[in-house]
């Protein structure tokens, strides 16, 4: 990325420790960076606005990603959604990308070094 294009990322995430770690990772001068804690929050939150990029958990105390994904495809028909899970289940990840996921990324060890680059890879494929 280059000059004071910045792209928008929304977080759909429950765990406060998680957006910590992934917002000390994206915050530079290349990510605007939003939080929905739930799946009602993150549906206000793309009814509102565009977004370029939406890293989706799966499991929110309110709902599962799979189940938000259509609904925020009907808002967001452009932006990249990594979906975003401790699960590493097969099954799960096609689905989620049959469901209109750009990618799916798996919670685990040093994956937050590589949030950025994954998100800027996606963007450019």
């Amino acid at each position: 990325m280059s000059g004071n294009v910045k792209l928008s990322v929304l977080m759909v995430e429950d765990n406060t420790d998680h957006i910590e770690l992934c917002r000390e990772h994206l915050s530079d001068d290349e990510f605007d960076f939003f939080v929905a804690h739930n799946g009602t929050e993150c549906m206000a939150a793309v009814r509102a606005r565009p977004y370029d990029v939406i890293l989706l958990d799966y499991m929110l105390p309110d709902t599962t990603g799979m189940d938000l994904l259509p609904r925020i495809r009907e808002f967001q028909v452009k932006a990249l959604i990594l979906f975003v899970s401790a699960n590493d289940d097969v099954d799960l990840s096609y689905a989620a990308i049959r469901a209109g996921a750009s990618d799916y990324v798996i919670k685990g060890y040093g994956y937050f070094r590589t949030l950025r680059q994954r998100i800027l890879d996606a963007m450019e494929g």
